[in-house]
Formats: C-alpha cells, structure tokens, sequence
C-alpha cells in the first residue's frame, strides 16, 4: 500500500503543477474547484460529467490531504487504484483538451461559430431574394396603358 500511497501523491503533485499552470495560479487543484464551483450553471450543461469530477476532485484533494497532514496515513488503505487512475486520467484530460474547462470553450465556440454561419446564410437568402426580385423582368403594360403614356407624355 505505501508504494500506491507514494505513487498517488506524485500523481497528485503533477496535476496540482498542471492546474497551476492551466489556471495561471498558485493554487492548483484547489483553484480548479474554486473556478467549478464560480462557472455558471448555463456553462455546467455542456459537460455530462461535471458533478461527478466535481466531487472526484474534492475527494483526490482530500485524500492528498490526508496522506499530507495526517500521521501514520502512508501505511494505511487512505487511496484506492481508482482514485490513482482518475488523477492520471483528469491529467490526461487537461493535456488533451477533455477536461470540463476545455469541452466548454469548445462549445460555446461551436456555438458561435454555428451562429455566425447561421446570420451568413440568412443575410446571403437575403440578399438572393433582393437579386431575384430586381432581376425579374417588369409585367408589361397593356396596350391602352402604353397608348395612354405616350399621349401624356407628348402634352407634358
């Protein structure tokens, strides 16, 4: 167990040193839940698994914490091979752009690049049916219309 323990620690301190990096902050992981628990719940949407690395995080956290701070914790069962698979796998996330940050920008960017391109092709309809309308011949006028025209203009 104490080579699991070492093991998750140091996976613990290589996430804690992305996040600080990701976030620009000296805070790290405890910063990535800081910023979770701010985003807006119109932003949380986008992201299937939020709750669940929410939650995840705060635990890791606390399992660092306790492997930190309390005595006699190294030798005991404090962190499981889940919780060293998930630090590895919410690292990877980060690198490759699958963390709940990351699937967010992308969204929201999806979504204004699908509106801007919806506002194109509406002003380009737009402006074909303004083209259509100006590049249909005129009906023309009737014989008595054209007569009575020619007539107003030679008195004019």
């Amino acid at each position: 167990m104490l080579d699991l323990n070492v093991k998750f620690q140091e996976e613990y301190k290589r996430l804690d040193r992305l996040c600080k990096d990701y976030l620009s902050s000296t805070e790290g992981v405890s910063e990535y839940i800081s910023q979770m628990e701010l985003a807006p719940w119109n932003d949380r949407r986008y992201v299937s698994t939020w709750e669940d690395d929410y939650k995840q995080l705060k635990h890791v956290r606390w399992v660092r914490n306790q492997l930190a701070h309390e005595v006699g914790t190294l030798n005991s069962d404090i962190c499981t091979e889940d919780d060293l698979d998930w630090v590895q796998s919410f690292y990877n996330g980060i690198m490759n752009g699958s963390d709940p940050f990351s699937i967010i920008r992308k969204a929201k960017d999806e979504e204004r690049r699908r509106t801007a391109q919806q506002r194109k092709n509406e002003k380009q309809r737009q402006l074909e049916e303004q083209k259509t309308h100006y590049d249909q011949p005129k009906p023309k006028q009737s014989f008595w219309k054209r007569v009575t025209d020619g007539l107003k203009s030679l008195f004019r």
